[in-house]
């Protein structure tokens, strides 16, 4: 039989590949004290297809939600993606692209130029086989969610869990049976989520996971297995407030230590983001927190995604958008992620102006973006307007004379 590999999500910003394959998520816990959900794993085998992985969670008391997008390049019968979950009352759905895309746009850091002088200011062999295992692994539900087969199971016994996954297709680690255990013992249901047969890659779409009550954690115990070196995640929390972890280091981006290099119109931002996680051992670093009504990314979101905004809001007051992003040796992921209220619950805005520059100043910039026009540029462009229009009027004279 040919086996499904499975493959476990870990967030990501655009280009950052996050070597994930299974996400690993949520148990409920008492409001005030979340965990967010996510985590990877991988079986023996080359697992470079995963290009990159984004997750936005909406903590809720009533209900939470999990938007979830893969990007992905392999072969489509090798696909697939399992997520814990707290109950077997779930539902998956499909999402808008456009939410994921506007919320990474318009959060991702945005580094400016220092000022200077003279400037201006997967499916085996065919479908599932939906089969109890010995009736120690109950099926609760199964269904087709647009390209996706979708199944969800549960089971007091991790290794029936394992003898299914087998049975069905997937190829789980031998391995990872302490980890399946350890969600299994809390008492975690499973959505398993392919490709249909016959599907290609280029038809997958986001999907939305939503859930009864509040999430509880973001396992990444999960991310230890089939991970190499270091992972990188990215986590958008929306909320009531702004959201931090709790049971590792918080920390911000130091502008002070960010280098301008003017030749290049680029900055040292990545190496400055390393340091601050190693700084903390192991710790996470906020890149932005706003209310989401004061920022025109609510605007684009009522725009060009609707009715995920609309879940995605529904129920919070005032709900702050939250962007968490780290990068982790695999030695550091052993302790599951628990989210709580920041100690400092004020804004974060994307944009920080470096602290000290390299070369010789060219005018205020923005990382990525053109340089914005000072005095000189403008008058140029002036006087090349003015030339061209006394050439057009001198032609328009000599017509009407002839």
């Amino acid at each position: 039989m040919q086996h499904t590999r499975i493959i476990t999500p870990s967030g990501v910003l655009p280009g950052v590949v996050l070597g994930a394959v299974l996400c690993a998520s949520v148990l409920v816990a008492a409001p005030r004290s979340a965990h967010a959900c996510g985590g990877c794993v991988a079986p023996p085998g080359d697992f470079s297809a995963v290009d990159s992985h984004r997750m936005v969670i909406k903590l809720g008391v009533d209900e939470s939600i999990l938007w979830d997008q893969f990007i992905y390049s392999g072969a489509p019968e090798e696909f697939a993606w399992i997520l814990p979950v707290p109950s077997p009352e779930t539902v998956v759905e499909l999402a808008d692209s456009a939410f994921i895309n506007v919320v990474d746009e318009e959060t991702s850091p945005l580094v400016l130029s220092p000022p200077c002088a003279g400037a201006a200011g997967g499916c085996g062999c065919g479908g599932i086989n939906f089969v109890n295992l010995a009736d120690q692994v109950v099926v609760h539900q199964h269904a087709t969610v647009g390209p996706y087969e979708t199944v969800v199971i549960g089971a007091e016994d991790p290794n029936a869990v394992y003898a299914w996954l087998g049975q069905n297709g997937y190829a789980f680690p031998d391995f990872g049976l302490p980890i399946l255990d350890y969600y299994v013992q809390k008492q975690s249901s499973f959505v398993i989520l392919r490709l249909r047969p016959g599907v290609e890659v280029s038809a997958m779409q986001p999907v939305r996971v939503r859930f009864k009550g509040f999430l509880g954690q973001f396992p990444l115990k999960m991310v230890t297995l089939g991970a190499l070196g270091a992972v990188d995640l990215s986590l958008w929390v929306i909320a009531d407030e702004r959201y931090a972890p709790s049971n590792f280091e918080n920390a911000r981006i130091d502008p002070t230590q960010v280098v301008w290099d003017w030749a290049s119109n680029s900055s040292n931002y990545a190496e400055v983001f390393d340091q601050a996680v190693l700084a903390g051992g192991a710790a996470w670093i906020t890149e932005y927190s706003q209310v989401l009504s004061e920022t025109p990314l609510a605007d684009r979101l009522q725009s060009e995604a609707p009715v995920d905004f609309a879940l995605a809001t529904a129920g919070i007051h005032y709900p702050v958008l939250t962007r968490l992003r780290t990068r982790l040796p695999v030695e550091a992921l052993g302790e599951d992620l628990a989210l709580a209220p920041s100690e400092e619950p004020g804004a974060v805005d994307r944009e920080l102006t470096a602290g000290a520059s390299l070369g010789e100043c060219a005018g205020p910039v923005a990382a990525g973006l053109a340089p914005r026009f000072g005095e000189r540029e403008a008058q140029f462009v002036f006087w090349i307007m003015a030339a061209l229009a006394a050439i057009w009027l001198r032609r328009r004279w000599a017509r009407d004379r002839g």
